[in-house]
């Protein structure tokens, strides 16, 4: 077994890879992974927002493997730390999350030959070219791309630039079928279906949604063998959040839903609204290359359903 460092143990992603992996796990957060749930070797305190910790922290440990599920993910209060421009300083709370922290870490490793691996998002493209291969270049700061997209993206290049034999893996819009920390992309549509609180869904967003087990299988190979670059991981085929929400809740309720269909284009078109990816999703090679299977997304409904995900 490989000694591994996770940051965001407890997270939506992370959690489900420490509650499978057969390595060896210490976890570094700000809470306990016991109070999720999870069971760790070892837990040491961390706060991202103070890089200059993290690096020590990284640098001082015994293992030979660095993970990173942690990030500042809520698009809509990320967007909110947006800056006019790039052409002063920014220090905004989520750029030290998403990019200053993982540039710590990648430093870090490469100082002391430890290996990383970091977890990113379709984000960084602006959505007018997508699905996007593993090649594609980030998108650069634009009214188009999200402050998220922008500081995950900044987060990739700072890691690339420290440690160039470092690991990232995208995912988009990822789901599970259980997880008490928050709601998921799948478990979201399930819970304001029932609650009668569904909002339009978008027909006009390609999007290629991420089953989470993929995840845990990719960081695991990674694990296993190392390599350099980016992974992608999501659905092979993709879908709108309209064509997703009709075959999930068919397949649990047993008949078609009824509705609501709504247009990004519109959305995206109204004042103060966060920039989302509307030709999103990505394409997906060099796992699949490995001999790594990803799951397309009416597999993915299928094994939520199953595995008991949306059950009253």
């Amino acid at each position: 077994m490989t000694d591994l460092l996770v940051f965001g143990a407890d997270s939506l992603v992370g959690s489900h890879f420490v509650s499978t992996t057969r390595h060896n796990v210490t976890a570094a957060g700000e809470r306990h992974p016991e109070i999720a749930g999870l069971r760790v070797a070892e837990f040491i305190p961390a706060d991202l927002r103070r890089p200059d910790d993290i690096e020590n922290i990284v640098r001082r440990s015994p293992v030979e493997v660095v993970v990173n599920f942690a990030a500042a993910t809520n698009v809509d209060a990320v967007e909110k730390e947006r800056p006019v421009s790039l052409s002063e300083p920014v220090t905004s709370e989520s750029l030290i999350v998403n990019a200053i922290a993982p540039e710590a870490m990648a430093s870090a490793t490469r100082a002391t030959g430890k290996i990383l691996i970091s977890v990113s998002t379709d984000f960084v493209f602006d959505g007018t070219a997508g699905p996007y291969p593993e090649s594609a270049h980030r998108d650069p700061f634009s009214p188009l791309l999200s402050w998220y997209g922008w500081t995950k993206g900044e987060g990739e290049r700072r890691i690339e630039a420290n440690d160039p034999t470092a690991m990232v893996i995208r995912i988009a819009y990822p789901y599970r079928v259980s997880y008490s920390g928050k709601l998921d992309f799948a478990r979201r549509i399930v819970e304001q279906y029932r609650q009668h609180t569904l909002p339009p869904l978008f027909s006009d967003q390609q999007m290629t949604p991420t089953w989470i087990p993929d995840v845990s299988r990719a960081v695991e190979h990674l694990v296993d063998h190392p390599d350099r670059g980016v992974f992608h991981v999501a659905s092979p085929e993709v879908t709108s959040p309209l064509e997703f929400a009709k075959e999930l809740l068919s397949a649990l309720d047993q008949h078609p839903p009824e509705l609501v269909e709504g247009s990004l284009r519109n959305y995206l078109s109204r004042s103060g609204a966060t920039p989302r990816p509307v030709r999103g999703g990505l394409q997906c090679s060099r796992l699949p290359g490995s001999g790594i299977s990803l799951t397309d997304w009416h597999e993915g409904i299928r094994r939520f359903v199953e595995e008991g995900g949306g059950a009253r």
